[in-house]
């Protein structure tokens, strides 16, 4: 039979899903492409809601040019994996515009289930799994109801449970099976579009205090670790006058491997680092990793070894930053001014250097020149435009963010003859007690200055002493900036916080969400075989997840065979089955009937006693005429029609109550 019995319901679940997937997909898809898709599930919609006919074939094919020219207008080719998803949705929801049989339909669930998987690869919270889980378990409904006439809520309540019977076997799968590399995979989508740049432009850097997204999390081995943390990611070291960018013999450097660095203590830890489109990671001082996917150079910088869309979680090893002599073409590198503009600031660092016995005494005379002279930090710094906006900043303004002291500074110190590079990267974070790790985020993002001394690299940071609270925990629990910073943070929790329920309800939702990324997002083959061996012993480690697959494969055989045993000879007449099911309700609910009426009579008696269920009740009554005594064909669809009028009729007086 090709007759659905559930189009309208159908058509709203539908269009609810791929709503709900469209607001998943603001970030990542162009604002025309979304509004679009918008515009096409409302319009299914309204057809729903008014009984309208769907657009002819001509009319469809029509919007749907029109739409693809949006879409690759919007779009673009440059993502392959967002054209990819732009194409599934538009061709599902266009789909739904003109779906009139159950093939159709059966078409775009299945195609749902790709919609939803794609949602994964932008994101893996916690808070996109249960939604994603949820929409699932609405798809799977709709598929039961392509073939059954009962509600919504039943067909849902089946397919959840559906889903949580297979969730113990996940759990065994993730933890057992053993870890194979991907046979393919994407390129990864574009991500953290708002986090670092590799050319450090102070307004650029300050426009990160709007934002709360995510960047990582580190967990310390002990707490050996002093404060302030200063988290490197990129090293920029050639100046244009307005940008500090890492120049292409940088570039050279940092492709040679991580050398044994300063003597010194070494830190142990590790991050969590969220999914994003650049190759840069994180790391204290002169950081190395042993990480498969990560690469440690020369600068003591970390990188990805491939673009990932997905958390990566990697092990550190940090020394102090290098004393390892600069030759004499290394310190001309860093020395090195191309440009002539700034003079004012020019001047200034001729006459510190003029003061200054070497580049120790300059970086302290430095740090005193910006206590002394009334500078001050701040989150919205003043625009300035021209070729001196360093002068500008020095002489005028006097007020930045980080960008404006490290560029400055560095400026200085390189007019001054000392080498000299600017650093951006992540400063502090904030420290969750309960479960001992820190979390950054991209309004921690900050830039500092590396000057090389008679001790090697030192970390010169005008925010020591314009604003030397900022250097301790995170920019979100800086008293002197707090005001500042809830009025430039975008709406969400952290701008919240100060209501002590809802600061409670971030941490533990931060808490929960660090729980979900390391130990399922970051459940890879090293945390695998730890487990194992830690439960099963080193020796024998190996015959665990060979011992599960054959366990599986036993199971799912014999799972095989019962469905496919041969069924008993000896069967009971058509619907006498359900017959008794009806008065087995009629029972629980005690409605009162006959015991020697005949089987018409009872029915009957009971549609009586139970009005909220004549019309099924009825229903099966006379279809129980037609099979039993008319001795009409016990066909199939006459064994659906009597098992979904059971169904209904024992969910019917929950519906009522």
């Amino acid at each position: 039979m090709n007759e659905i019995k559930n189009q309208r319901v159908i058509n709203f679940s539908l269009s609810f899903i791929y709503l709900g997937l469209v607001s998943f997909f603001i970030e990542h898809l162009p604002l025309p492409f979304i509004i679009m898709l918008s515009v096409l599930c409302g319009w299914n919609i309204y057809l729903t809601l008014k009984h309208k006919q769907k657009p002819n074939a001509w009319l469809a094919n029509g919007l749907a040019a029109i739409a693809l020219i949006i879409m690759l207008s919007s779009v673009g080719f440059k993502d392959t994996v967002v054209l990819f998803v732009a194409m599934l949705l538009l061709s599902c929801v266009f789909k739904l515009l003109q779906a009139k049989t159950k093939q159709h339909y059966q078409l775009i669930i299945t195609l749902t289930f790709f919609s939803l998987s794609a949602v994964y690869l932008f994101s893996q919270t916690i808070f996109t799994t249960l939604i994603i889980s949820t929409l699932y378990i609405l798809n799977f409904a709709v598929l039961g109801l392509l073939e059954s006439s009962h509600s919504l809520k039943l067909s849902s309540k089946q397919s959840a449970k559906l889903i949580f019977l297979a969730f113990p076997l996940a759990v065994v799968l993730l933890i057992f099976l053993p870890k194979l590399p991907a046979f393919w995979q994407f390129p990864g989508p574009k991500m953290a579009q708002t986090g670092l740049s590799e050319q450090v432009d102070p307004f650029d850097i300050a426009k990160l205090s709007n934002s709360d997204e995510l960047v990582f999390r580190a967990k310390f081995d002990d707490n050996s670790v002093s404060t302030p943390y200063y988290w490197r990611a990129i090293v920029h070291d050639e100046f244009d006058g307005k940008t500090w960018k890492t120049s292409s013999f940088l570039k050279q450097a940092m492709m040679l491997p991580s050398q044994n660095s300063s003597n010194g203590n070494t830190t142990q830890y590790s991050i969590i680092a969220e999914p994003a489109m650049a190759d840069w990671l994180y790391g204290l001082g002169y950081a190395s990793s042993n990480n498969e996917n990560v690469v440690s150079n020369s600068v003591g910088l970390l990188r990805k070894k491939q673009y990932k869309s997905k958390v990566l979680q990697y092990s550190v090893s940090t020394k102090p930053l290098s004393t390892k002599k600069l030759n004499s073409v290394e310190q001309l590198f860093y020395k090195t001014l191309t440009v002539s503009n700034n003079q004012k600031s020019y001047q200034l660092a001729q006459q510190l250097k003029n003061r200054s016995a070497n580049a120790d005494e300059l970086f302290n005379k430095l740090l005193d020149y910006f206590s002394q002279n009334s500078f001050s930090y701040t989150l919205t710094p003043t625009p300035m435009r021209g070729d001196d906006t360093l002068d500008q900043f020095m002489f005028n303004n006097k007020r930045g963010f980080c960008g404006h002291y490290a560029s400055a500074a560095a400026f200085i110190f390189r007019s001054a003859g000392v080498p000299a590079r600017v650093v951006s990267g992540y400063l502090g974070g904030e420290h969750n007690q309960n479960n001992d790790y820190i979390t950054v985020r991209q309004y921690d993002a900050h830039a500092w200055v590396e000057v090389y001394t008679n001790a090697g690299w030192r970390i010169f940071d005008a925010t020591a002493v314009v604003a030397p609270e900022r250097l301790n925990g995170s920019l979100s629990q800086s008293a002197a900036l707090n005001d500042e910073f809830k009025n430039n943070i975008n709406f969400g929790l952290v701008s919240l916080s100060n209501y002590a329920a809802i600061n409670w309800l971030r941490l533990e939702l931060e808490n929960l969400d660090y729980q979900w990324s390391s130990w399922v997002l970051g459940f890879d083959k090293n945390k695998q075989q730890d487990l194992l061996a830690s439960l099963f012993g080193i020796t024998y480690v190996w015959l665990v997840p060979l011992g599960v697959i054959i366990v599986l494969i036993l199971s799912f055989s014999a799972y095989f065979i019962y469905m496919n045993r041969p069924k008993a000879t000896t069967k009971q007449p058509p619907l006498v089955k359900e017959y008794y099911q009806i008065l087995s309700w009629a029972n629980k609910h005690t409605i009162n009937y006959p015991k020697n009426a005949t089987p018409i009579q009872t029915l009957q008696h009971i549609s009586q006693q139970a009005p909220y269920a004549e019309q099924q009740i009825t229903t099966f009554c006379h279809l129980f005429e037609q099979v039993r005594y008319a001795r009409q064909p016990f066909t199939k669809e006459r064994k659906n029609q009597a098992k979904d009028l059971i169904k209904l009729i024992k969910s019917i007086k929950q519906r009522n109550l």
